[in-house]
């Protein structure tokens, strides 16, 4: 019996759109139009024997239909299409602050023109007075920057369904209106067109297409904040906000609206964030749904409960189950955790034949050691981000590994409407865990100061909306508008960024969406705005990733934390605080410490409680400034003896310098090593980044993008870091 692969690729973007004023406030849909939607669709087509699952949020789907039929002001649309010689110099700064807004490494560096404008501009925005470095910018300048930050977010398949943006990529620069005018052809040309790519994809039996509650929420906090004590208990909530019909609203606005799009009704659903409590079950079969799908986290929670104290087979995993609730029952899967976030995080870190290797050589061990009956494995992730990170968009990576997976007789390609329907679940789980997929509870949502406040005013105007309907002070068609943006503002997307979980540059935007679809319920019935929607939730400081050395350390080195003082003033990073719209799980690094004194460099390596190291793991810090130096310490054990320092200079002969006897892992990894031998200067600024790997394969980089920077200090440095 084959290991049945079941991938699902989720879609999803926030509803950007303000409907009250008709503007759309950020360009991600149609970005990601002409990227990955595109480009995910194309490559399924052009391996046709390879089968998967498609979840497109109802809410992506929407506004990909506003953008189509041009309903709507597209902001960031109207800000690159005027000519140059046209533009205020308040939109000049604009397009210098918001149009470099892309990876840099990607979609930016590899096109000498985009990158000379972005070198010109500056790399620190806040540093720079945008309005001022405008003035030396021409309107030639302007107009390649116009063209740019839109041409680099066509992906793969667009080049070769649209041979006019290969052409305009090739040319590099000193575009014309007219070819600003053909990319903007383009993308609309993409956005009337793409849904019917999958559409047809679908209705050939290829791919399946699941879906999600139409905006986007969290289930079961929509259905009673109070089920987020099951995972969370003691944690401070907001006041009850308990909606279940709310939560079958929005699945059956999913229905209807994917059947009207594709053709056929949705069998299966991907709750917003994995996001599952029993409750929702009696509500997904009411709606003739087949199947959902979580992660694993909440089966093991589930089978704790049922099998207290039993250690667990992992392979009870690899198979699908149905849970039950009451009478009630529907089909459900678990995501494979360490597979899923290969894909998303850490396959475009390695070159993508080996990545493509890994992932298969992965799936072939649990297909040798499946020994349930007609065993499943679930590969669930985002399926439009992660691209951005592969210097080719993914596409070597994805081609082979579907090549491979199609062609292995001992693992078959499958969506999930396919296998339940062909293998009806033998497991049966009759107590479902409440939680996500992050970390089996709601921490991302609710019970930070700024989540609870936007659920208490999302409380509070619901009962404002449901008080006026009720003495009949509003009219039906009032009350289904009003509704609307209830439902948008119950949307997950706007509590992902309320806390300090995850930070962006866009936070406060984010805050005023949030905010003004509960005005718009106000303005809808005719009512005064309360004060408390006009004010920020967000408060105005942000966490940051990185905090950088401040004081010399000089710690004692026995992989112990001998005392809090000894890595004082040091450098901080916070692995998974990377300010993104995807969320990483299973990470083993939690925290790097780094410093010096005037003679030695100080790394510190916090490892995440109960993480599981890789038996063959090998830890690289890559020095890249202002010297080139590898550490690679290959044995990561209690006993290790030490590591070896490697001059990695492309310039050089690769080769070991010196091996580092300064080092100790017990509860902490902590290793110096001697400045002379990095070949630093006190003041140079040093860089460097840390990789996990296995086999020579990434698992994990830290920070997933960039470096980690200090001042390589001297006697000054403490002093002139002073602070109380």
């Amino acid at each position: 019996m084959p290991l049945h692969v079941a991938f699902l690729w989720h879609m999803h973007q926030p509803y950007y759109v303000d409907p009250m004023r008709g503007t759309v406030l950020m360009p991600w849909v149609r970005l990601h139009a002409t990227k990955g939607y595109l480009d995910m669709a194309w490559l399924a087509d052009q391996c046709p024997e390879f089968h998967c699952t498609f979840n497109i949020t109802p809410v992506l789907v929407k506004q990909i239909q506003q953008l189509a039929n041009d309903e709507g002001h597209d902001l960031w649309h109207e800000l690159a299409a005027p000519a140059p010689e046209t533009l205020t110099p308040g939109q000049k700064a604009g397009l210098l602050e918001h149009f470099f807004k892309a990876n840099w490494d990607n979609m930016v560096k590899p096109f000498p023109r985009y990158w000379a404008l972005l070198q010109k501009r500056g790399l620190n925005a806040a540093k720079v007075n945008l309005e001022h470095a405008a003035r030396s910018f021409t309107d030639q300048e302007f107009r390649d920057l116009q063209v740019w930050f839109n041409l680099a977010w066509f992906g793969y398949a667009a080049e070769r369904l649209y041979p006019e943006i290969a052409d305009l990529k090739r040319k590099g620069g000193g575009f014309t209106e007219d070819d600003k005018r053909a990319v903007f052809d383009q993308q609309q040309d993409i956005l009337k067109n793409v849904l019917s790519h999958y559409k047809a994809l679908a209705q050939r039996g290829q791919i399946e297409i699941s879906t999600t509650p139409f905006f986007h929420p969290i289930m079961p906090l929509v259905y009673n904040t109070e089920f987020a004590r099951r995972c969370m208990p003691g944690r401070k909530l907001p006041p009850p906000f308990s909606h279940p019909e709310d939560v079958r609203a929005h699945l059956a606005m999913a229905r209807d609206l994917h059947a009207q799009v594709f053709g056929a009704l949705p069998h299966g659903v991907w709750p917003s964030e994995g996001s599952v409590c029993p409750e929702l079950i009696p509500i997904l079969q009411e709606l003739g749904f087949e199947w959902f799908a979580t992660d694993e986290e909440n089966l093991w929670r589930s089978l704790a409960v049922v099998y207290p104290g039993k250690i667990l087979d992992r392979n009870m995993l690899f198979q699908g189950w149905r849970a039950q609730f009451g009478d009630a029952s529907a089909c459900l899967a678990f995501r494979d955790r360490t597979l899923s976030d290969y894909v998303g995080f850490t396959a475009s870190h390695n070159d993508p034949h080996r990545a493509a290797d890994f992932m298969v050589g992965q799936i072939e061990q649990i297909a040798r050691g499946a020994h349930t009956s007609d065993p499943l494995c679930a590969v669930i992730l985002d399926g439009e981000n992660a691209w951005e990170n592969f210097h080719d968009g993914g596409q070597a990576f994805l081609r082979e590994m579907y090549q491979r997976l199609s062609s292995n007789p001992a693992i078959a390609a499958t969506t999930f409407h396919d296998y339940f329907s062909k293998h009806p679940p033998s497991a049966t789980l009759s107590t479902l865990h409440t939680g996500s997929w992050i970390h089996g509870d709601f921490d991302i949502w609710i019970g930070d100061p700024e989540e609870n406040r936007g659920w208490e005013l999302l409380g509070h105007t619901r009962d404002f909306l449901q008080a006026r309907a009720d003495r009949h002070e509003i009219t039906p068609d009032q009350f289904k508008k009003a509704m609307q943006e209830i439902y948008a503002a119950e949307g997950s997307d706007w509590f992902w960024w309320y806390g300090g979980d995850f930070v962006t540059d866009n936070d406060l935007l984010f805050d005023e969406l949030f905010r003004t679809h509960l005005q718009n319920v106000y303005r809808i019935c005719g009512a005064p705005i309360p004060d408390v929607l006009k004010t920020n939730i967000c408060r105005s400081e942000v966490a940051r990733e990185v905090r950088k050395p401040t004081d010399l350390i000089t710690p004692v080195i026995d992989g112990l934390i001998t005392s809090y003082y000894e890595w004082a003033g040091a450098g901080i990073y916070e692995a998974g605080r990377n300010m993104g719209a995807m969320y990483r799980s299973e990470r083993c690094v939690e925290a790097v410490h780094f410093g010096s004194d005037l003679t030695t460099f100080y790394l510190r390596v916090d490892f995440r409680k109960g993480a599981k190291i890789p038996a063959k793991a090998t830890l690289r810090v890559n020095f890249v400034d202002p010297t080139h130096r590898a550490l690679i310490v290959s044995r990561l054990k209690p006993d290790l003896d030490g590591a070896e320092l490697w001059l990695t200079d492309p310039d050089a002969a690769y080769r070991k310098l010196i091996d580092v006897r300064l080092i100790k892992f017990e509860k902490i990894l902590e290793l110096g090593v001697p400045l002379a031998d990095l070949d630093w200067k006190q003041r140079e600024q040093a860089s460097f980044f840390v990789q996990l790997l296995e086999n020579d394969v990434e698992l994990e980089r830290h920070p997933d993008i960039g470096t980690l920077n200090m001042i390589v200090p001297d006697e000054l440095f403490a002093t002139e870091n002073w602070w109380v």
